[in-house]
């Protein structure tokens, strides 16, 4: 991703010969102390002695480099999926609209709420939406069965494959010598309990996570013309993953900033091709999903419905309970229960609400991310502050403006950008305090965790 701003220096990161585990050593020649090769009959009483096969050991320096992130996208994996269908068949949240909408489009019997009298069965009755996460969640209860699991499955999935994504975003940007901040961002979309909760429920939001982080990457790796296509694949789910797309367009724009008065127009050409490859695969693809699932003849027509839907979304009068403002989120506010159960042998409580310690610690790390960022051009600072403005600044305007109505866990798509805030933060202090940082927050995602058994 240099082409914006080919000014920036490279840095030769590759191993040294010494180091390289494909380089062996002959008998008569060993490493000095300083890291010269000794010549023959050098004295050899101060260098480290190589046992034979020690420095060719490729499994151990596999281990070494993807052990870590390969135990967190375990133990990821494992929160998600823990008893994810012991909810006695409840809908949690959201799910009482998408897997309602999903049972329709599959043909089972399902229960009228939450549906317009009018719906008609293999046809999306949420059309607010683009059917292909509904269509998805479709396709499980077919092949699974009308259960928990089958309804849930996708999203443990994408839940847990964000969490490896994190990490390899924040290597895009950082390099492979930031691999202990990539697992520290990694580490906070893990135990994150917003996060983690919508890995385990079926709604359109971890949809739109999967996506949002699988095109970042993909685009922070070259490959922008493939990222276009899967940003466009996430809006066929939720539209707001257009966002994402925004999102690395502005912090490529914040990165070539000494660029502005004589931009490269070559690569300023293939963004614009970019955008416009993700407008005409959605496009396509929300027609092609019409033709199947909804009765809109055209994804135009689809879109004005959206649009029309979305516009009469307001706040009117008191709030229901669940609605909240863009400005009470950043203390935690708002926060409310997608589904409570007490009872002798479990406790359940789903609630929309960030793990209290990273969200006090956001605002903190947002600013220092942005410090680094304007004085240091550091990549990564910079995609935080772009991502966290790309993603909140057009709800808060919605809100602020169009008194569109919001709910704390419109803040989902931030929760990335707010890990990788806080690793850039959490590396410019002690270890001590890092250390401290985390054991905070996994006791506030301890306290918060959402399935308890007596």
């Amino acid at each position: 991703m240099t082409d914006l701003y080919p000014e920036a220096p490279i840095v030769d990161t590759s191993p040294s010969p010494i180091s390289r585990p494909d380089v062996r050593l002959g008998p008569d020649v060993r490493p000095s102390p300083d890291g010269s090769d000794a010549s023959p009959g050098a004295d050899l009483s101060l260098s480290p002695r190589v046992r034979p096969g020690a420095a060719a050991n490729p499994w151990l320096e596999r281990l070494k480099e993807h052990g870590p992130i390969a135990l967190l996208v375990a133990i990821a994996g494992g929160l998600r999926a823990f008893r994810v269908g012991d909810c006695g068949g409840a809908l949690i949240g959201d799910e009482v609209w998408y897997v309602q909408a999903a049972r329709v489009i599959a043909g089972v019997p399902v229960l009228m709420h939450h549906l317009p009298s009018e719906a008609k069965s293999y046809l999306d009755p949420n059309s607010e939406h683009p059917p292909l996460a509904k269509a998805i969640i479709a396709g499980m209860i077919k092949l699974m069965g009308d259960r928990e699991v089958a309804w849930r499955i996708p999203s443990v999935v994408l839940g847990t494959l964000s969490v490896w994504l994190v990490y390899r975003i924040v290597l895009a940007l950082a390099g492979n010598g930031a691999r202990m901040q990539a697992l520290f961002a990694a580490f906070i979309v893990t135990f994150e309990n917003m996060f983690l909760i919508h890995g385990r429920i079926a709604t359109l939001d971890i949809y739109l996570m999967g996506t949002i982080l699988l095109g970042t990457w993909v685009y922070l790796i070259g490959y922008l013309e493939i990222a276009a296509v899967i940003f466009a694949v996430g809006a066929l789910c939720k539209a707001n993953a257009v966002l994402g797309l925004a999102a690395v367009l502005f912090y490529e724009l914040l990165m070539a900033r000494s660029q502005w008065r004589h931009p490269n127009w070559r690569a300023v050409g293939r963004r614009a091709v970019v955008v416009g490859l993700f407008v005409a695969a959605f496009l396509i693809g929300l027609g092609a999903l019409d033709c199947f699932f909804t009765e809109y003849r055209s994804p135009f027509a689809h879109l004005a419905h959206m649009r029309e839907y979305h516009q009469g979304f307001k706040h009117v009068g008191k709030s229901s309970g669940a609605e909240s403002t863009p400005l009470d989120w950043w203390l935690n506010a708002g926060a409310f229960d997608y589904y409570s159960l007490t009872s002798p042998h479990k406790n359940l409580l789903y609630r929309a609400a960030m793990n209290f310690y990273v969200i006090g610690a956001a605002p903190l790390a947002i600013a220092y991310a942005a410090r680094q960022s304007w004085t240091e051009r550091s990549p990564l600072a910079t995609f935080a502050v772009a991502s966290v403005l790309a993603n909140f600044a057009p709800i808060f305007m919605a809100w602020a403006v169009f008194s569109r109505t919001s709910y704390i866990y419109y803040m989902l798509p931030i929760v990335p950008a707010v890990a990788c805030a806080l690793a850039v933060g959490a590396y410019a202090l002690p270890r001590s305090m890092r250390w401290v940082f985390a054991a905070m927050f996994l006791y506030g995602f301890a306290f918060s965790y959402p399935v308890r058994f007596f």
